[in-house]
């Protein structure tokens, strides 16, 4: 069994050494990394009107509200139901 494990271990080790391996990933200087973020584009609309931004994500979510609200219904209607179930 101790035998067994090293092989399946060696075998997945062995199986990341293929020809078709991805390059190295580019690194980047240490004074990008450590470089101030840009900000977005709608970033400065938000800092001149911090108001306005939050009435539209208050719409935005009250209009998902009512969007679940209706969903919140039967998925199969009664009529539809009572087809369905078997009559005694």
């Amino acid at each position: 069994m101790k035998h067994a494990l090293t092989l399946i271990a060696c075998a997945a080790l062995l199986s990341g050494c293929g020809n078709e391996a991805d390059p190295y990933p580019r690194l980047l200087p240490t004074d990008q990394i450590l470089a101030e973020p840009t900000l977005p584009d709608h970033a400065p609309d938000a800092a001149a009107s911090p108001a306005a931004v939050d009435a539209q994500a208050k719409a935005r979510a009250e209009a998902l509200r009512q969007r679940a609200d209706a969903l919140r219904g039967p998925v199969i209607e009664p009529e539809a139901r009572s087809r369905m179930r078997p009559r005694d």
